[in-house]
């Protein structure tokens, strides 16, 4: 017959083994628990730290971007305000130049006035009367004549530049061929002359003038005004008589 209680006693003594192995494993489990959630303790507290200094660092960044658009926002209102201060400067300055050129224009025309008569005789033009500033409006439109000579059966525009440019021959053959008669329909039956008179004469208008048919005038000091037409110049009649 078996002896059950050395079995008794073996299972038991097998089972405290099995209770002392678990309970090993259990303590070690536990001990590596407890490092993982100190591990894990320790980098949470990382990142909150890490997360502390970003957050400082972006309320600095905010602070100085706040501090920088201010600082835009005065630089743009005082520069608005100097622009304006600058366009006011530019306005009274173009208006001072605007006056003065007025009143050079005015000088200029004046002592070409008193000189012209002699200039347009040397030119082969006699017993004419001479008006000067002339202004006839039809409409909307209208046209401005420095000086106008006027003959038997023929007529001369003159044109005067304190700074003589081929831009402002240009505009004068205009004048002459699209408005003259329109304004002016007494001459349609008249030769029509032109011619330029400039104080100061960019380089090459007088050929440009000549090519145009425009004889050319240059006031010289002490109140001579100079004929620059070439030897032989026939003025271009722009009229239909």
């Amino acid at each position: 017959m078996r002896d059950y209680r050395e079995e008794f006693w073996k299972g038991l003594k097998e089972l405290k083994d099995e209770i002392r192995t678990l309970t090993r494993e259990l303590a070690e489990l536990q001990r590596e628990t407890d490092r993982r959630m100190r591990e894990t303790d320790r980098e949470i507290k990382e990142i909150f730290k890490e997360l502390a200094k970003l957050q400082r660092e972006t309320d600095k960044q905010l602070k100085e971007t706040d501090r920088m658009i201010k600082e835009t926002d005065r630089q743009l209102k005082e520069t608005d305000r100097q622009l304006k201060e600058l366009s006011l400067e530019v306005k009274n300055t173009t208006r001072s130049i605007s006056e003065l050129n007025g009143v050079w224009k005015s000088y200029s025309e004046k002592i070409i006035f008193d000189n012209i008569e002699d200039a347009l005789k040397n030119a082969g033009f006699q017993d004419f009367a001479i008006s000067k500033g002339i202004k006839r409006r039809k409409g909307d439109k209208e046209i401005e004549i420095d000086f106008l000579a006027v003959g038997d059966g023929y007529v001369v525009v003159l044109e005067t530049k304190t700074t003589l440019k081929v831009k402002d021959v240009r505009k004068f053959v205009r004048k002459l061929k699209d408005k003259f008669l329109e304004f002016f329909p007494e001459f349609r039956n008249y030769r029509i002359y032109g011619a330029v008179v400039g104080i100061n004469l960019q380089e090459g208008v007088e050929k440009f003038a000549f090519k145009n048919g425009l004889m050319v005038f240059r006031y010289r000091d002490k109140g001579e005004v100079e004929i620059l037409n070439p030897k032989g110049f026939e003025p271009k009649n722009f009229g239909v008589g």
